[in-house]
């Protein structure tokens, strides 16, 4: 099995829309894939259960469902350091570490982890997800959400990687603003600047569908 984990420059740059184009992807090219999101803040509550929408949206790419229970899911969209404490839940690199474990054992060809915010995002008042990462050794997909401010968040997170010898197998410029001034020279300026290979361009709306993705 390939693992991969998929951050993202900030919240809100794509990260579960890239990963749900990543299984259709895998899954075109006769792969088993499964994308999971082991922790998610800002859910709702249905009949008694917290619920991640972007856990919804990977299911509805994965060939297999799994209850919300098996994950960790906070109420408040916040910080999950910050989401944890409200709900009285000690978050942890071994506590996400648990919750992975019973899916690397599956029988599959790539098992794709969502992660939640940034890099940097803190998981309690020692952690980030550099630990995690750090005590996982699994390879980075870095999504970078195409919109003004996005090369200054993409090349320091190529920074912190780099400076934390966290492996990256390249990065998926994806398109969130339709109306994003001088976007091809954006792709292009971190191209020339990042040591990472882009691995796929995602035009807003679109898909990854005849694009070669080498991972």
């Amino acid at each position: 099995m390939k693992k991969f984990f998929i951050i993202g420059t900030d919240t809100d740059c794509g990260k579960t829309y890239v990963t749900c184009q990543l299984i259709d992807y895998l899954k075109s090219r006769h792969h088993r894939v499964l994308g999971i999101k082991p922790l998610a803040s800002g859910c709702v509550e249905l009949n008694g259960v917290l619920v991640s929408e972007d856990a919804r949206q990977l299911e509805l790419h994965n060939d297999v469902s799994y209850p919300e229970s098996l994950f960790l899911r906070l109420k408040n969209p916040v910080s999950p350091h910050i989401a944890a404490k409200e709900d009285g839940l000690h978050l942890s690199v071994k506590s996400i570490q648990e919750t992975c474990q019973p899916f690397e054992s599956q029988d599959l060809d790539y098992l794709l982890i969502e992660g939640a915010g940034g890099l940097m995002v803190p998981l309690n008042a020692e952690e980030t997800w550099i630990d995690f990462l750090q005590a996982n050794k699994i390879p980075v997909i870095l999504v970078v959400g195409m919109r003004l401010g996005c090369l200054n968040h993409a090349l320091l997170t190529e920074a912190v990687l780099n400076s934390e010898n966290i492996q990256c197998v390249g990065w998926v410029a994806n398109c969130i603003d339709p109306d994003m001034l001088a976007l091809s020279e954006n792709v292009m300026t971190l191209q020339h600047r990042m040591s990472f290979p882009l691995l796929a361009t995602v035009p807003f709306g679109s898909n990854l569908q005849g694009t070669k993705i080498n991972i």
